[in-house]
């Protein structure tokens, strides 16, 4: 076995141990922020974009609209998110976090800064700052996989 097959094991092995030990964590977290997985990736969706329509939404959480409007039912209810006209097109609905839904999301990434910090408080900053730069770095690539994925399936720009 050469080398960095024995390194790629070492890393799958790591990556899928600290998600085992972190998700419970994190969806207890979100438990007691009374929200979803799926609503706080919404939330985070939403406070990036500033507001967004329930196709886009759907094509980014890869999920049907119907599902998406469901989840925006919940939302609204909880005054987390509002749906807005178009001012152009009044067929066109877009969906922007509230106040509420801006605070609520603060929370809820706060409780995961502290779950992520007690994990990592035996590295330095000089330590953090590299695992920061080789997981966006992972992010990158994942990203740039899932996109040509996409485009050999026909999906680029669609939604």
């Amino acid at each position: 076995m050469a080398k960095s097959e024995g390194y790629m094991d070492r890393i799958q092995t790591a990556l899928h141990t600290a998600f085992q030990q972190l998700q419970p964590l994190m969806a207890e977290s979100m438990q007691r922020q009374s929200i979803t997985p799926s609503q706080f990736f919404v939330l985070m969706y939403l406070s990036k974009k500033g507001s967004s329509k329930v196709s886009k939404l759907a094509e980014h959480l890869d999920v049907k609209p119907s599902a998406v409007t469901l989840m925006m039912d919940r939302l609204e209810q909880h005054g987390f998110v509002v749906r807005e006209h178009d001012k152009k097109d009044r067929r066109v609905v877009n969906i922007r976090l509230t106040d509420e839904g801006e605070e609520k999301l603060r929370h809820a990434l706060q409780e995961r800064r502290d779950i992520v910090r007690r994990y990592l408080s035996f590295l330095n900053e000089e330590e953090l700052g590299a695992l920061a730069d080789m997981s966006e770095k992972i992010i990158q690539a994942a990203s740039t996989t899932e996109e040509q994925r996409r485009e050999q399936n026909g999906y680029a720009g669609e939604g």
